[in-house]
């Protein structure tokens, strides 16, 4: 597992000590001197493990099991728990306070490490939850302090893509969870320049912020819930349709339910204007569950922009090449271009009769530049070349991130509507006056004016943007 020359400073970090007993949520734990002890990151995943009740086949994995503080305590649960490591100290561990708490955890050596995938120390696809407390510290805040390899692999991600991106990649190919089952991570915000939920959605998983705890130093970790999206739902693909909003609403279709299409004869924008057609082009839409949705006002639209604005980044150059407009606008710029050009669009759509309610989500994005109007631009000016299928399969997982309700644990918990300013299109003209966006409410925005007046607009449509290439 590591290289020869390791092998004596592992041997020098064992010897520091004899380990240390460890009491824990009333569980006594003897703690090997590399293994990883119970910390806030594991109350934090603790908590969140307690608000779901063992369902389905009650199998549970736990990957990086430490001192076996979680797998035990989700074998009191209820749970049937299996548990790896790629520390066999901490499999020992493991094996014995479970053992001595008077409980079956089968553990096993492996798991998901720096230097690969360990081998699956799991049965694949068997699980109903996965929890994985995930190392989170990058190697460059670590220093010169010196850490044996046993201690750095539980406490560092030193894996080249970044253990994160492993794991999606492991769980999209249906190597952990079930189709319907749930992972539980804790991680920060973002792992480079990516947010870490962004990473899981463009391995096409659906990827929710739970539970969150700050540090007297204001970081702040994170536990994500992960699941693959609306399993239990159809996707229907045409060629030819009016509008898939349209279909959706007059339709038989359940929410979560999805619909494509190649051509889109009559689609339809923000104030009734017509979306023009590209054969190339994405065109679907969603139906939502009306009954968790209160309403649909143009925060929604702009929150849903900007998440998919998100996971689009692709690759890092894509940070500056990225913007959402108020409210419902994705924009794009090449390197070379100071002007910013709309390339898709965000539009919900609602159908009540009597007692009968519908809700929709249609998103159109332009991925060529064959037959673009003035104005308009395509991810493969920004060198993102995409199919259709692999965007819907991004799309669907930002969707289901959003709006599926998943389990009423990690619904309890649903992802804040917040933004960041590093990708809203903010300068403005209003009334001949050149302003700034300094807020964004649920009905309309805040404007700020070159004299410090501040003022509200509801109808985007009076508002000239800066730098926005005229369509």
């Amino acid at each position: 597992m590591f290289e020869p020359e390791n092998a004596l400073n592992e041997i020098h970090f064992l010897n520091r000590n004899d380990g240390q007993v460890r009491t824990w949520n009333s569980l006594e734990l003897f703690i090997p001197p590399t293994v990883y002890p119970p910390r806030e990151d594991t109350d934090l995943l603790n908590e969140v493990l307690k608000t779901i009740p063992p369902f389905g086949t009650k199998n549970l994995l736990e990957i990086g099991s430490g001192s076996g503080a979680l797998s035990i305590n989700a074998a009191t649960l209820g749970w049937n728990v299996d548990a790896c490591d790629i520390n066999p100290f901490a499999v020992a561990a493991t094996q014995h306070n479970a053992a001595e708490a008077g409980l079956e955890v089968t553990v096993r050596e492996g798991g998901i490490g720096p230097l690969g995938d360990g081998g699956l120390a799991w049965q694949p696809g068997t699980y109903d939850v996965v929890l994985w407390n995930m190392p989170y510290i990058s190697p460059d805040e670590i220093g010169d302090q010196l850490l044996g390899p046993l201690e750095e692999a539980a406490l560092i991600d030193t894996h080249p893509e970044g253990l994160l991106t492993v794991f999606a990649r492991t769980m999209a190919n249906n190597l952990l969870c079930k189709m319907n089952g749930i992972a539980l991570l804790v991680c920060r915000e973002h792992v480079g320049w990516r947010r870490s939920i962004d990473i899981l959605r463009q391995h096409g998983l659906a990827a929710r912020i739970v539970r969150t705890h700050t540090f007297d130093d204001e970081e702040a970790i994170h536990v994500l819930a992960a699941w693959h999206p609306f399993v239990s739902n159809k996707h229907h693909r045409v060629r030819e349709i009016d509008s898939t909003n349209a279909e959706l609403l007059r339709g038989q279709y359940a929410p979560g339910d999805s619909l494509t299409a190649q051509i889109q004869t009559n689609g339809r924008g923000r104030h009734g204007r017509t979306w023009h057609d590209y054969p190339q082009s994405f065109k679907g839409s969603w139906v939502l569950d009306h009954r968790g949705l209160a309403s649909i006002d143009l925060n929604m639209q702009f929150f849903v922009a900007h998440e998919i604005g998100h996971a689009l980044r692709l690759n890092k150059q894509n940070i500056e090449q990225l913007n959402i407009k108020w409210p419902n606008d994705l924009l794009l710029r090449e390197t070379t271009d100071r002007r910013w050009r709309k390339f898709g669009g965000i539009l919900f759509q609602s159908y009540s009769k009597g007692s009968e309610q519908r809700m929709v989500l249609g998103l159109g994005i332009n991925t060529a530049t064959d037959n673009l109007s003035e104005g308009q631009g395509s991810l493969a000016q920004l060198r993102i070349e995409i199919s259709n299928s692999e965007l819907f399969a991004i799309l669907n997982a930002v969707v289901a991130s959003i709006f599926e309700a998943k389990h009423a644990a990690i619904e309890a918990g649903k992802e804040q509507q917040g933004v960041n300013d590093d990708i809203v299109l903010r300068d403005c003209i209003y009334r001949k006056k050149l302003c700034t966006l300094i807020d964004i409410q649920s009905t309309n925005v805040t404007l700020k004016d070159e004299s410090g007046h501040c003022f509200s607009v509801d109808d985007d449509a009076q508002i000239e943007w800066i730098n926005l290439h005229p369509q």
